[in-house]
């Protein structure tokens, strides 16, 4: 096979920093406990976002955004010695096809048996109308909006 154009993506992991630190399994990546995300190899140290194992949660920033919040609540409730609340995590995409048309998916997820699962999803239908579309290129504004605002101020 001779390639005319090769995108190369070398393999992933998390970073140097936390591959240093100790903070990342030989898989490369850093376990964490999936309800407050303490580390699972250095006790008091806290991670979220891609460089963790995320179980079934996919590596994207509304996940981080998600688990940054749980984690923040875990950590909350250890200093004022509050009852832990169960995480409620969440990803949520948009897909511009057009600038009017868009497609979206969005998935829960819990922790059961020590991993983070996906527990209810949803993802738009192929045959969806060209109206429910352009409603999903609107959401998309409104979740961009929000998200931004969320993140940034």
């Amino acid at each position: 096979f001779k390639a005319a154009v090769a995108n190369v993506i070398p393999a992933q992991m998390a970073g140097r920093l936390a591959q240093q630190a100790g903070l990342a399994n030989r898989s490369g990546w850093c376990p964490v406990d999936p309800v407050t995300f303490e580390s699972a190899l250095q006790p008091g140290i806290h991670l979220v976002g891609d460089a963790v194992i995320g179980g079934d949660m996919p590596k994207s920033a509304f996940c981080a955004n998600s688990q940054a919040k749980a984690c923040a609540f875990a950590i909350a409730a250890d200093l004022t010695g509050s009852a832990r609340f169960p995480a409620h995590l969440f990803n949520t995409c948009y897909t511009y096809l057009a600038p009017d048309d868009a497609f979206s998916n969005a998935i829960s997820f819990k922790p059961v048996d020590g991993k983070l699962k996906s527990v209810i999803s949803f993802v738009s239908k192929v045959e969806e109308s060209s109206e429910v579309r352009r409603q999903a290129a609107r959401a998309a504004e409104g979740w961009y909006d929000a998200f931004t605002h969320d993140v940034f101020g």
